[in-house]
C-alpha cells in the first residue's frame, strides 16, 4: 500500500484509517523510527491491546471449558526433543 500524505506546519503527519486499521494501531502506539538515504520509515513496536466484548468472553471460556482435561503431559526425555 501507498499513499501521499503532507507534513503540517508544525512537522507532523497523519497515518491514513486505511494504514492504521491494517496494522491495528491507534493513539499511543509507539514507533521505532529509522532513517536512511531520503527514506523514513516507522515501525510499530506494539500493537493496541485487543478489548473482547462479553459475547467474546463467553465463547472463549466455552472453548476453554472444552478443551480442559485434554492437556498431554511432557517428560523429560520429550522436553529435551524439544
Amino acid at each position: 500500500m501507498k499513499v501521499i500524505i503532507t507534513m503540517t506546519s508544525k512537522h507532523q503527519v497523519t497515518i491514513p484509517k486505511k494504514i492504521m486499521d491494517v496494522l491495528s494501531l491507534g493513539k499511543g502506539s509507539i514507533f521505532d523510527v529509522a532513517i536512511s538515504e531520503n527514506r523514513i520509515e516507522l515501525i510499530p513496536l506494539e500493537t493496541i491491546e485487543k478489548v473482547f466484548t462479553e459475547e467474546e468472553y463467553k465463547k472463549l471460556d466455552m472453548l476453554s471449558m472444552k478443551e480442559k482435561g485434554k492437556e498431554k503431559l511432557v517428560t523429560k526425555t520429550q522436553k529435551a526433543l524439544l
